[in-house]
C-alpha cells in the first residue's frame, strides 16, 4: 500500500473519491500542521475507514524520553514498527523558535570516527513516512505547549544523502505551501559529502540549506576523521560545492569540529581558508564534545577556538560558533546512539 504521506498518491485518491477540495485543504491543515489524529482531521468514520484501508500509516511509537535540565532540549528515543530505534531531538531555542533535528537512517552507513552513531553499525535507511512520522510525533508534542515546528535539521541518525529519495520526498511534503508548509531557509540537510547526491539536491530544492561536515583542511586529516574521505576527496567537494552554487540560493553551512592537537592550528586555520576560497558559505565551528565517540580527542582550548575563528574572519569568512543543546542527555551533535537499538 501507498504511504499516507506520499502527498501525489494522497491526492490521486482525494480525486478518485472525488473529495471536496474544501475538505481536503482543511485536512491538510489539521493533519500536516496542526498534527490532529486522522478522526479529528477528517470527521468522518466511514472516509477514515476508507483511508486506513487504502493507505499505510507507520505506527512510529516514543518509548522513552529525556528532557534536559540545562536548556530547551527533549531527546525522543522512537521505535518503528520492525522494533528499530531510532532518535529525534526537539531543540527549544530561549527566544521562542523551535527546531526538530530528525533522523534519516536507522544507525548509519558512515564510520566517521568522532561520531556516537557510528558505532550501531547500518540497519537500514527510514521509509518516508519514518521521517515525516517524526514530524508528526514531535508536532503533537509541541502543539500541547503551544508551540510550532518552524525549523528542521537533518542531522539525527544517519547520512540524509544515503537516502535521498526519501529524503526528497519528505522534502516534498515539508515544503509544499500545500501541505506542512514550511520555507526552505527553515530546513537544513547535512551531509558528510555524497556529491553526487549534493548536485541532485541543489537542484531539486535550490533555496534548501546544506551543512556539510568537513572537520578538517586536508585530507590526511579528514582521512582519519571519516573513512568516506577516501572516496569524496576535499577535491572533489570543492568541485561539487562551486559547481552546485551557481544555481542554488540556499545557504551551504561547513561543519568544522575543534579536537586539540589535531584540527585546530592557526595553520589549518589558514589551509581552510583557502580550500573554501570563492565558496560562498557561513563556517559553524563546532567543540568537540568528549563523549561523541570512541577516539581519545579532546576539545580545543577556548584559546585555540578563538584564534582559529580569527584566522578565517581574517580571509572575510562569516563565522559562527555553534552552542550544542542536550549535552546532559546525549541529545548534542555527534551523540545520538540509541543504546537500546534492536540487534
Amino acid at each position: 500500500m501507498p504511504s499516507l504521506y506520499d502527498h501525489q498518491e494522497l491526492e490521486s485518491f482525494f480525486n478518485k473519491q472525488q473529495f471536496p477540495e474544501r475538505k481536503r485543504r482543511s485536512f491538510r491543515r489539521l493533519f500536516f500542521r496542526e498534527f490532529l489524529d486522522l478522526d479529528s482531521a477528517f470527521d468522518n468514520p466511514k472516509f477514515v475507514e476508507l483511508v486506513r484501508n487504502h493507505f499505510e500509516i507507520p505506527k512510529l511509537k516514543i518509548i522513552s524520553r529525556q528532557d534536559s535540565k540545562i536548556d530547551g532540549a527533549s531527546k525522543l528515543l522512537v521505535q518503528t514498527e520492525d522494533g528499530l530505534n531510532i532518535e529525534t531531538v526537539i531543540l527549544r531555542i530561549g527566544t521562542g523558535r523551535t527546531s526538530l533535528c530528525i533522523s534519516s537512517q536507522a544507525g548509519c552507513t558512515e564510520k566517521c570516527t568522532f561520531c556516537s552513531t557510528a558505532t550501531l553499525g547500518f540497519k537500514r535507511n527510514l521509509t518516508l513516512g519514518e521521517i515525516i512520522g517524526q514530524v508528526i510525533l514531535a508536532g503533537e508534542i509541541l502543539r500541547e505547549e503551544d508551540r510550532k515546528v518552524r525549523n528542521i535539521v537533518f542531522m539525527g541518525m544517519g547520512e540524509p544523502l544515503r537516502n535521498t529519495d526519501n529524503v526528497l520526498k519528505s522534502l516534498e511534503i515539508m515544503l509544499s505551501s500545500a501541505y506542512m508548509g514550511l520555507s526552505p531557509k527553515r530546513v537544513t540537510v547535512s551531509t558528510i559529502g555524497i556529491t553526487e547526491n549534493i548536485t541532485r539536491l541543489r537542484k531539486s530544492f535550490p533555496e534548501l540549506n546544506l551543512a556539510l561536515s568537513l572537520h578538517a583542511s586536508n585530507d590526511q586529516v579528514r582521512d582519519i576523521l571519516m573513512p568516506i574521505n577516501k572516496t569524496f576527496p576535499m577535491a572533489k567537494i570543492k568541485e561539487t560545492l562551486l559547481s552546485a552554487q551557481e544555481d542554488a540560493s540556499g545557504d551551504l553551512m561547513i561543519q568544522y569540529l575543534l579536537i586539540k592537537d589535531l584540527n585546530d592550528s592557526a595553520d589549518q586555520a589558514q589551509e581552510l581558508a583557502e580550500f573554501l576560497k570563492g565558496i560562498n558559505c557561513i563556517i559553524n565551528l563546532i567543540p568537540y564534545n568528549d563523549s561523541m565517540g570512541m577516539g581519545n580527542w579532546k576539545s580545543s582550548s577556548e584559546e585555540k577556538m578563538s584564534a582559529f575563528q580569527d584566522v578565517l574572519q581574517e580571509n572575510d569568512f562569516q563565522v559562527t560558533r555553534r552552542h550544542s543543546l542536550g549535552r546532559d542527555i546525549d541529545a548534542a551533535c555527534g551523540q545520538l546512539a540509541a543504546k537500546n537499538q534492536k540487534k
